[in-house]
């Protein structure tokens, strides 16, 4: 990635407290948080000196990142700054609103937030094991709003258990009174080894369609572009460039424990623990679990597992560089998607079926010659 435009991923661990779906890699905050501060710096300086990277993207996540003091956060922006650094964003919870000082992450260098609402119905968030209510989350976007943030991404979830349609549509409606840049509207996951996931609480898989297309009928017919299966812009700059970079495979590095990086090649990943995390940086080593070569055909597989949840669509010649064709018109016939020059392009209900569509397309792929 030496001389390239990356993105940079930073993972801060720490939470107010976990959520009942949520198998992130987080914890409650301790009180001191300062080993975890000067670890990622120490990290970030490894990775970046003498490289020459340049980033143009910075993306705080977590956890709840605005858990770590602002002036941390304007150090590392510091560092990882250059004039290619176009979309810095921070991820935050209306649960630590009173304690984020919003005004200090702009003057930090974020120019992007995201913000963890999931719903505006308090019998969802307890169920969610959300620690803020729905007053306090319009409480922290007004907060944000009037601290001088002019790009709000906000982040809805549907599919619980128990919810129906016009409930979601209601979390949808509340979300268009903030007219934010940017919605997120996630499909719940059931995780493995969280609370909800062993009890195995969904809502039905009729009512998950339908709040799909619930969401991209109101959302588009208020101005939003659908550009990937569950994020919405209100114009075309307010795509989340640093989230695309991950769906077109661009170079990123991550920081943090359990953070992934990709060279363009390959992908590495550090260590789960933060105790083992902070003691490797404390020794002068990279706190690296393991990596992996790809092979033209994991990259090719790639390309289409990705390509078919975002409107950038499979790019034939992009498969073609890795030595493979793809017929598609066995794919355009199922109607999920259209064919633009050498592009195969996914609509609404193509992006809701890209896996079937990426296995199809596997099939097909793995039938074909080698260019």
């Amino acid at each position: 990635m030496q001389n390239s435009c990356a993105g940079l991923y930073v993972h801060a661990p720490f939470c107010v407290s976990k959520c009942s779906y949520c198998a992130f890699n987080s914890v409650v905050k301790p009180a001191d948080t300062s080993g975890m501060c000067s670890a990622l710096s120490s990290e970030l300086y490894r990775r970046t000196n003498n490289n020459h990277l340049e980033f143009q993207t910075f993306y705080a996540g977590g956890g709840t990142p605005t858990l770590l003091p602002p002036e941390f956060w304007a150090g590392l922006v510091n560092m990882a700054g250059s004039e290619s650094l176009k979309e810095v964003t921070i991820e935050t919870n209306p649960a630590s609103a009173d304690a984020v000082d919003y005004h200090a992450l702009l003057l930090a260098g974020f120019n992007r937030i995201s913000v963890g609402v999931q719903s505006f119905n308090n019998k969802y968030l307890q169920l969610l094991g959300r620690r803020h209510s729905a007053d306090e989350a319009k409480g922290s976007l007004k907060l944000i709003s009037e601290s001088g943030f002019r790009n709000i991404s906000i982040d809805l979830m549907y599919g619980l258990p128990g919810q129906t349609p016009e409930d979601h549509r209601t979390d949808v409606e509340e979300t268009l009174r903030f007219a934010p840049q940017h919605i997120s509207a996630y499909d719940l996951t059931l995780e493995p080894g969280t609370p909800m996931g062993d009890r195995g609480e969904k809502a039905s898989e009729n009512f998950c369609t339908d709040m799909y297309h619930q969401t991209d009928e109101f959302l588009t017919a208020n101005g939003y572009i659908h550009y990937e299966v569950s994020s919405y812009a209100l114009e075309e700059k307010y795509r989340s460039v640093h989230n695309s970079s991950y769906w077109n495979r661009i170079p990123y590095i991550g920081i943090g424990p359990s953070a992934h990086s990709f060279t363009g090649t390959a992908r590495s990943w550090n260590v789960n623990s933060i105790s083992q995390y902070e003691s490797a940086l404390l020794q002068g080593e990279l706190p690296v679990e393991s990596s992996e070569e790809l092979t033209d055909e994991n990259a090719a597989h790639e390309i289409l597992a990705l390509g078919f949840r975002n409107t950038n669509g499979v790019d034939l010649d992009e498969l073609a560089e890795f030595g493979f064709r793809l017929d598609p018109n066995e794919l355009l016939q199922t109607g999920l998607i259209s064919r633009t020059d050498n592009l195969l392009v996914p609509d609404a209900e193509g992006m809701l079926f890209a896996d079937f569509l990426a296995l199809k397309a596997s099939e097909l792929l793995a039938g074909s010659h080698r260019v």
